[in-house]
């Protein structure tokens, strides 16, 4: 009977054991769980303060390209024709007299 006891003592202690050691797992998989959750929340908080400032930073960009293109854009320039007061006639004889001295592409263009 002494053994048989002495044995449950033993096995009851090997349990105990085992039994402390699954309690302090699951106590540092909860922490882990917890852990990892707010690591995640911080990411996700993260990644929308960077896509905000990627969008911001896409519409800078978009309103300075706008503004150099606006800079660099060719105008038309309309020449004032009533002023000089030229008719068709005139205009007709300087086309062909100019057209004699101009170079063969720009002649392709009268």
């Amino acid at each position: 009977m002494k053994q048989e006891l002495h044995k449950t003592k033993i096995a009851l202690n090997i349990s105990n054991g085992k039994l402390r050691l699954k309690e302090e797992l699951a106590i540092t998989a909860i922490a882990a769980q917890e852990a990892a959750e707010r690591s995640l929340k911080l990411a996700d908080t993260r990644a929308v303060e960077l896509r905000r400032r990627v969008e911001e930073l896409t519409r800078q960009l978009e309103e300075a390209e706008k503004r150099e293109s606006n800079i660099h854009k060719v105008r038309r320039i309309c020449w004032p024709w009533q002023i000089f007061k030229l008719t068709s006639a005139n205009v007709a004889n300087t086309r062909v007299g100019n057209a004699k001295r101009m170079l063969p592409e720009m002649q392709a263009l009268i």
